[in-house]
């Protein structure tokens, strides 16, 4: 497939809109110095960079006619992803599929109910565990030591098992 310069441009300006409604608010408080343990967390805590979601990729096998802005690009060759790029990512895209199909052949644990968080800051007084936001805890260090101990978490991250 082949898209013209103001067919791409148009699909790149949709998705960068779709993207802002979630990213401008961040770009804002981050600008006032003011963060969000919610709202931030993805991009504090996974360390994902706004200009990246907002970045539009057409996707394998389509190329953009009039493309300068994608010269350089890692993995674009011609405005368009080169098969070389593809075959250089197919062990993450294997790992990744691997982990998708073994996840979707068990059965769903959902019994956490949001413990995660709680389990995460369990046990916060212990050096080398401490909470990662200046945000106190409504219970305190112990009472919520006492919430994770008194149920059962069956979280399936590592960082809160």
């Amino acid at each position: 497939m082949i898209l013209t310069r103001p067919e791409w441009l148009e699909r790149a300006r949709t998705h960068e809109q779709r993207v802002d409604v979630r990213v401008q608010p961040h770009l804002e408080r981050r600008h006032q110095g003011i963060a969000h343990p919610v709202h931030d967390f993805l991009f504090t805590y996974y360390s994902q960079r706004p200009a990246a979601l907002r970045r539009w990729h057409p996707g394998f096998g389509v190329r953009l006619e009039d493309a300068p802005e994608y010269d350089g690009v890692k993995g674009y060759v011609a405005g368009t992803v080169c098969a070389e790029h593809v075959a250089a990512q197919l062990p993450v895209v294997e790992a990744i599929r691997t982990l998708l199909a073994a996840t979707a052949a068990r059965p769903a644990t959902l019994g956490c109910f949001g413990l995660h968080e709680w389990a995460m800051a369990y046990r916060s007084e212990t050096p080398g565990n401490e909470i990662r936001h200046p945000w106190p805890l409504r219970l305190g260090p112990t009472g919520t030591d006492q919430v994770v101990e008194g149920n059962r978490i069956g979280c399936s991250q590592m960082h809160a098992t």
